[in-house]
């Protein structure tokens, strides 16, 4: 199984616009993660994927390394002069006070419960030195809905801003900033967008894409309207 997971997700292949749109996302998130902590550091990614972020991090300043549990995405990081460890979180595979970041972008989600997500923010905070951020993007269910589950076979733990305000607080965590985004707009134009994208999930939308064999369309455009949260949350000193 190991060998064959996330072979789907390693497989595709980003249009020109949808990797200027990755691109932006990225640099999005990591100034808002430098108006947090800045490097120089030492930062964990959980689940980097295909790596987006790794140069933006490096060019930054971080001294970079992740954890990827799927065998052909942790091979092809490698192949790209990353360090990876391949391995299942969690447990998180990092010493004890080791990171400066702790960074998982869409990953809480994928817990296969409430026992792994709490052990997911009980690693994150051991693996982080005192005053350290974890950095936490996830899918707001609220918004989402069905397609929280639809996007990806792998969705099992339900995340909403309340749900992940309490397990991080409970984890021991201070949350400092939570920002609520559509790729990289927040504010009023995140809020235009997810008035959009009432249209597409209004009743009949699935039945009609599927008459007019335009369900992959419909997906794209759902996926490029997919609304996520992001929490700064730092370890206390004490």
């Amino acid at each position: 199984m190991a060998d064959t997971f996330y072979r789907w997700f390693s497989e595709r292949r980003l249009t020109s616009f949808g990797s200027a749109r990755r691109d932006r996302i990225e640099r999005s998130r990591l100034a808002l993660l430098q108006s947090a902590i800045t490097p120089p550091g030492d930062m964990l990614e959980i689940g980097p994927g295909t790596g987006s972020l790794a140069a933006g991090a490096i060019a930054a300043g971080w001294s970079y390394r992740a954890i990827e549990a799927s065998a052909t995405l942790a091979r092809e990081l490698r192949e790209k002069g990353l360090d990876v460890t391949e391995a299942w979180a969690p447990p998180i595979a990092a010493d004890d006070a080791s990171c400066d970041v702790v960074y998982a972008d869409q990953v809480l989600e994928h817990m296969s419960g409430i026992d792994a997500a709490r052990e997911f923010v009980a690693e994150a905070l051991r693996a982080l030195r005192p005053n350290g951020v974890c950095f936490i993007v996830v899918p707001d269910y609220l918004k989402e809905r069905t397609f929280f589950w639809d996007v990806d076979y792998t969705h099992n733990f339900v995340t909403t801003e309340r749900r992940v305000r309490q397990l991080l607080y409970d984890g021991g965590f201070e949350v400092e900033q939570v920002v609520r985004s559509i790729g990289d707009a927040t504010g009023l134009a995140r809020d235009a967008l997810a008035a959009g994208a009432l249209l597409v999930n209004i009743p009949g939308v699935n039945a009609l894409s599927r008459y007019t064999g335009t369900e992959d369309l419909l997906f794209r455009i759902r996926k490029n309207l997919f609304e996520t949260l992001t929490f700064v949350a730092r370890k206390p000193t004490v």
